[in-house]
């Protein structure tokens, strides 16, 4: 078996050149907040993402939560049909509209098949209820345009 190189922490962000935007509908708004999730976050820096895939977000205000990091401090926001396929990235911007809901900070896997977690970081944890989120609504998680000057691959020792 081969060596996984996000569990080598070998794979950085600037590993991914272009990608596009992934939308996904919201479908359930939820208003719970817990101050001692406990919740480990996988080593990846991405998921791939169907057509069809339930997403789960919440949001922390814990500054140094990363892929492979744990989160203690969370508010739950929604859950969301993707609605086409694509890549969900650790630094991609999350929207509802016009308005930034926070930033990807990694993904749990805890209720997979079920459901995807995607763990954005905000500077206030807010429910999904305290941002008056409705059903219907379009979460758009960012792509990625190609930058200059970026270095790119595995991350060497």
């Amino acid at each position: 078996m081969s060596a996984d190189p996000h569990r080598q922490q070998r794979v950085t962000r600037d590993h991914y050149v272009r990608k596009t935007e992934v939308g996904a509908r919201l479908f359930a708004v939820l208003d719970w907040s817990v101050d001692d999730r406990d919740m480990t976050l996988i080593p990846h820096l991405s998921r791939a993402v169907r057509r069809g895939d339930i997403l789960e977000l919440a949001v922390t205000d814990e500054s140094e939560t990363h892929p492979g990091g744990s989160v203690q401090r969370v508010a739950y926001l929604c859950f969301a049909e993707a609605t086409e396929a694509g890549l969900l990235l650790a630094g991609d911007r999350v929207t509802v509209g016009p308005d930034t809901i926070g930033v990807i900070a990694g993904f749990d896997e805890t209720h997979m098949p079920n459901h995807l977690n995607v763990i954005l970081h905000a500077e206030t944890r807010k429910t999904g209820r305290d941002m008056d989120l409705k059903p219907d609504m379009l979460i758009t998680f960012e792509g990625i345009l190609e930058e200059k000057n970026r270095r790119m691959g595995f991350v060497r020792e």
